[in-house]
């Protein structure tokens, strides 16, 4: 009758470790589930700031060109400039030889 006792007492301690390895299992799956949350929030940010950055960093394509026209015109405005004084410089050298 003893045995009988300690093997039924032994029942319950076995449904009392079942349920703390279940609420064991619960819980890691708790933190597993949590994690990949976390995850997937920080690769969600991760694909929102990358889809921000070209709109920050980067210029249109009609504004890089207007961009170069500027440059381009300044730079034929001073070719001009320079060009024009060359020439004066020639004119009064020629001036003066003129014996």
């Amino acid at each position: 009758m003893l045995q009988n006792q300690q093997s039924g007492g032994g029942g319950q301690q076995d449904q009392q470790q079942d349920q703390q390895q279940d609420q064991n299992q619960d819980q890691d799956q708790n933190q597993d589930q949590q994690q990949d949350q976390n995850q997937d929030q920080q690769q969600d940010q991760q694909d929102q700031n990358r889809q921000q950055q070209p709109q920050q960093q980067g210029i249109s394509e009609q504004q890089a060109r207007q961009m170069l026209q500027a440059i381009q015109a300044r730079e034929k405005d001073t070719q001009d400039k320079v060009k024009k004084e060359k020439a004066a410089l020639l004119k009064s050298r020629q001036k003066e030889k003129n014996w």
